[in-house]
């Protein structure tokens, strides 16, 4: 590989990112998360906590000033207009500090994992998307055993995210990720591999 190559990785909740970023961090790569930069942001930006108190109002902040996160999600859960406000006050400030942090690095390959990659601003730097992908009964099931939810819960998760099938069908590599670990390294070996021949 003679250039930097930046890989986007996305799939619906608990197919597997996770899995997927582990190996590329071992094999050399940067590994960002889009989900955890947003987190920061709220965390320790105050003009981004200033404008999020200004958009939702004060239920988004606890008692010692940081960004509630769960209440900030309960707010927007399940109203899109206000998602998009959320999403458009905060995709500004994550692009920024996501092209501060590849800029910074010298790693051959950057991996930038994000929820809602595909269609969003983020795609457009990216070389190759990647997209995890398993059976819902499987994603059922991690959120259970992995995260604790109850199957109600659990069901509304997966229910409120768009299908697997959009993702899968801009993607230039998909990673199935019911079976053993060991045949999810397979195919992201394989896929790996194939970066030598990106442009």
């Amino acid at each position: 590989m003679s250039r930097r190559i930046i890989i986007g990785l996305t799939g619906n909740i608990a197919t597997g990112k996770s899995a997927v970023m582990r190996l590329a961090a071992e094999r050399g790569a940067q590994v960002i998360d889009a989900d955890r930069v947003v987190h920061e942001l709220l965390q320790n930006d105050e003009d981004i906590q200033t404008a999020v108190v200004t958009a939702f109002g004060p239920g988004a902040r606890t008692p010692d000033g940081r960004i509630d996160r769960a209440a900030l999600g309960r707010i927007v859960f399940g109203d899109d207009q206000l998602l998009r406000q959320l999403e458009d006050l905060l995709h500004p400030a994550v692009r920024e500090e996501i092209a501060r942090r590849v800029a910074a690095s010298d790693a051959p390959v950057t991996m930038i994992e994000a929820i809602k990659l595909i269609g969003g601003p983020l795609a457009a730097v990216c070389d190759q998307i990647w997209v995890t992908t398993c059976s819902r009964e499987t994603q059922l099931e991690r959120l259970r055993v992995c995260r604790g939810m109850d199957v109600e819960s659990a069901v509304a998760r997966v229910e409120a995210q768009p299908s697997q099938e959009e993702k899968i069908a801009r993607a230039d590599v998909v990673i199935h990720t019911d079976g053993l670990m060991t045949v999810t390294q397979e195919q992201f070996e394989r896929a790996w591999a194939g970066l030598s021949q990106a442009k």
